[in-house]
C-alpha cells in the first residue's frame, strides 16, 4: 500500500502519494476556467471507451520514465512510455516518450489537433526532413506524414494538444438559406527549430542562473501556449510560478532538479498546475518546458489521431 504524506507550500498542505508506482501526485489549488474557444475534432468519449492516465490537472504529477517498461504501439518496432492520456487508447490526447528501433517505420497518418515533439536521441525522419537530437517540431492540424528512423531514435511527443483557436462572433449570413456560418479557425504555424537555431536569453524575472530558448509561441495570433528549452545552473531557483489558469509541463533532458516534492533526474516528466512550480537545480540542468491554458487540453474543465 502506498504511503501518504503532506507537503506545505503557498497553497497550504497538499497530500502526496508515495511509492506504489513511478508517479508521484499531490493536490494543488483549483484551476480557473478561461474564455478562449478551441476547435476540437472529437467530443468526450463514451464512458466505456474513456481511458485516463494522470488526467487530473489539479494535481502535481512527477513520472520517472526511466523506471517504466516500454510498451508496444500499433506499429512493429515502435514502442512507447505514456505519461498522460485522456480519451480512447489510440485516438486520445496523449504524451509519451517514443522509441523507434533502427529501420522502423510508421504508417502515413494525420494529426488532428496537432503533434509536438522533441528529438532526444538518434535521428527522426519524415517527409519534411531528418532531425537529430535537440530538434523541435510542431506539426499543426492538417499535417500528414509517414515517419521513420534509419539509425533509431527516441522522442518525447504530445498528440491532440494543440487545437486551433476558433474565431467567434461577427457571423456572416448567406444569400441562400440564411444560415450563419461557423466560426473560422486560426491555423497554427508548422514549426521546426534545429539545435543551432534560436537564442538563449537570460531573463531576470525568471531568476539568476536561468536562461531560456523559445521554441514555439504564437501569442500574436491569440495562442497562449508556449514551449521552450530552459537551462538552470547549480543552486539556481526559479522566481516565477505557473500563471493563473495555466498548466506547466517539464521534462528533464539532462541534469537534476528539486521539484514536485523530490529530486527529479533526467527522464522525469513533471506537471504543475497554476500557482505552483518552485524548482532548484542540483547540477547543470536542461529542461523542456511547455505552458498552456487548462481548457486547451482538459475536457473536464471545459475534445482519429494516430496515437503513439
Amino acid at each position: 500500500m502506498a504511503a501518504r504524506g503532506y507537503l506545505r507550500g503557498a497553497h497550504g498542505l497538499r497530500r502526496i502519494l508515495l511509492g506504489a508506482s513511478a508517479a508521484t501526485l499531490f493536490r494543488a489549488g483549483s484551476t480557473t476556467a478561461r474564455a478562449k474557444s478551441y476547435k476540437t475534432s472529437w467530443g468526450e468519449p463514451k464512458p466505456e471507451d474513456l481511458l485516463k492516465m494522470n488526467a487530473d490537472f489539479d494535481e502535481i504529477v512527477a513520472v520517472d520514465t526511466t523506471k517504466m517498461e516500454w510498451a508496444a504501439s500499433p506499429m512493429p518496432a515502435v514502442e512507447r512510455k505514456r505519461v498522460f492520456l485522456h480519451g480512447t487508447k489510440e485516438a486520445g490526447k496523449v504524451t509519451s516518450v517514443v522509441r523507434y528501433a533502427p529501420g522502423s517505420k510508421f504508417r502515413k497518418h494525420p494529426h488532428p489537433e496537432g503533434e509536438e515533439f522533441l528529438v532526444l536521441k538518434g535521428v527522426f525522419s519524415d517527409d519534411s526532413g531528418d532531425y537529430g537530437p535537440g530538434t523541435y517540431c510542431l506539426n499543426p492540424e492538417g499535417f500528414v506524414h509517414a515517419p521513420w528512423s534509419k539509425p533509431g531514435c527516441e522522442i518525447i511527443v504530445r498528440l491532440r494538444q494543440h487545437p486551433n483557436l476558433e474565431e467567434k462572433g461577427g457571423g456572416v449570413w448567406s444569400w441562400l438559406g440564411m444560415q450563419q456560418q461557423q466560426g473560422k479557425t486560426k491555423p497554427r504555424t508548422h514549426t521546426v527549430v534545429l539545435p543551432h537555431q534560436g537564442n538563449w536569453v537570460a531573463e531576470k524575472e525568471w531568476g539568476d542562473g536561468v536562461t531560456r530558448k523559445m521554441l514555439y509561441q504564437e501569442d500574436m495570433q491569440g495562442y497562449e501556449d508556449a514551449t521552450w528549452l530552459e537551462k538552470v545552473t547549480p543552486g539556481s531557483s526559479r522566481k516565477r510560478g505557473v500563471p493563473q489558469g495555466m498548466v506547466e509541463e517539464v521534462f528533464v533532458i539532462e541534469g537534476c532538479i528539486t521539484a514536485a516534492g523530490g529530486s527529479r533526474k533526467s527522464g522525469t516528466w513533471i506537471r504543475h498546475p497554476e500557482g505552483t512550480n518552485t524548482l532548484q537545480a542540483e547540477e547543470d540542468t536542461t529542461l523542456y518546458v511547455r505552458q498552456f491554458p487548462i481548457d486547451m487540453i482538459a475536457p473536464s474543465h471545459k475534445g482519429s489521431s494516430q496515437s503513439t
